[in-house]
């Protein structure tokens, strides 16, 4: 691999804010690292992510562009645009008006990209994906694109999303070609845009996490009371995660597991979810944990005894998807529990002895694989010990983030180079 270029720099660009954006976060640090002069261009929304925000702020060693989109005033501004656009991308079919359908970002995300001087972009959802085009166009640079989702699979099959999906194809079809490298989440994430759009399949940048957050070693099993526990978290805890599942499943198991969920939630949900634990019988075996800063997330899930990937499978994106839960408890030494999506399936027959599967929505299935575990103190510790060593040898952001850095270097040496 080769140096950087003196001062070369890059420029990435996200609709999302850095709490909200673990990836670009880990992406913005190894290309730092590698010698890269790094800006990353992201907004300020929703004051609940501001503390994770501030915390990323404090230590990046990058330069960081905050957008702050907080005004009522400039957001039903900005909707009218996008309404508009719509419209007129509906009458036209023209791509410039598509664009500024899909997302009310992509006008903020562009002017500040066309005042960035940088020798290569990289756009972290479709909604970015334009502002990186023009910019490499306005200063002669290179564009990239990070798929951590399959866009176009985000919404479930039928007319009602139709729209949706004309106007990210608008944005997808005009700027993925150009790139000069394309990044995704997982395989099938990578498969489903190489058929969706005839370019080259992305190169595979997992959803893994540096070695040093991973404890020192492995442990039998976990340490969390009550126990023994199934642990799950996200930013949101909302529908559509396997939740119900994974209730009922623990009332039907007979290793007696309790549901520990860690993040956000609103109190009608946290009501639902509580009304269905009376419902099943183990009303004292469902916790919420707070939210936690993301540097902390490997180790708060140590503690437990397995971590729970309950992907449903009701989109393609979901059905594709790796999540960095999955990654969160291999690091943290955690077998992890899978629903039979395509993608958590290959994984599984991959790594049988770090994981568990389970068919997506059915409880009975679930309460097996939970109790194969749980009622097996020997498996148990040697599913933990895999799955640190996994994590150890093979599923960490030290290997994937060098795959960033080879990929910037190729890209602005010129030998990924492909037209804006």
């Amino acid at each position: 691999m080769t140096s950087p270029r003196p001062g070369s720099h890059i420029c990435i660009l996200t609709p999302g804010q850095l709490g909200s954006n673990p990836r670009v976060v880990k992406e913005a640090h190894a290309l730092h690292e590698a010698g890269f002069a790094v800006t990353v261009v992201t907004t300020r929304m929703l004051e609940g992510v501001e503390p994770r925000d501030q915390s990323i702020l404090r230590e990046a060693p990058f330069r960081i562009e905050r957008l702050d989109l907080r005004s009522r005033a400039g957001w039903r501004l900005r909707r009218l645009g996008q309404e508009l656009a719509g419209a007129a991308h509906a009458a036209s079919g023209k791509r410039l008006f598509g664009s500024r359908a899909f997302s009310v970002f992509t006008p903020a995300l562009m002017a500040a990209a066309s005042r960035i001087p940088a020798d290569l972009y990289i756009a972290h959802y479709p909604p970015a994906l334009p502002a990186a085009r023009a910019a490499a166009r306005r200063f002669g640079a290179g564009y990239a694109f990070d798929a951590e989702d399959f866009h176009l699979g985000e919404w479930p099959d039928g007319p009602a999303a139709e729209a949706n999906r004309s106007h990210l194809r608008a944005i997808e079809a005009a700027a993925l070609p150009g790139c000069r490298y394309m990044t995704a989440a997982s395989p099938e994430i990578a498969r489903a845009y190489a058929q969706a759009y005839a370019v080259p399949a992305p190169h595979i940048v997992l959803n893994s996490f540096p070695l040093y957050e991973a404890p020192d070693r492995p442990t039998a099993k976990g340490t969390a009371d009550p126990g023994p526990s199934l642990y799950w978290f996200s930013q949101v805890i909302g529908p559509d995660r396997g939740l119900e599942c994974a209730i009922k499943a623990i009332a039907r198991a007979a290793s007696k597991p309790h549901l520990h969920l860690r993040g956000h939630v609103d109190a009608p949900y946290a009501g639902q979810l509580r009304s269905l634990a009376q419902r099943e019988g183990v009303p004292e075996r469902l916790h919420f944990l707070p939210s936690a800063l993301p540097g902390e997330l490997v180790r708060l899930a140590a503690g437990h005894d397995l971590g729970l990937c309950a992907e449903p499978g009701h989109t393609a994106n979901n059905a594709f998807a790796l999540s960095n839960k999955l990654f969160t408890y291999l690091m943290a030494g955690l077998p992890a529990i899978l629903s039979d999506t395509p993608a958590q399936r290959a994984f599984a027959g991959s790594h049988p002895l770090a994981t568990a599967l389970f068919t997506a929505g059915d409880a009975v299935s679930l309460a097996a694989s939970l109790d194969s575990l749980l009622q097996d103190p020997a498996r148990l510790a040697q599913a933990r010990a895999c799955a640190f060593d996994l994590a150890q040898k093979t599923y960490n952001w030290d290997r994937e983030g060098a795959i960033v850095v080879d990929l910037a270097r190729q890209a602005l040496d010129g030998s990924s180079r492909r037209r804006a």
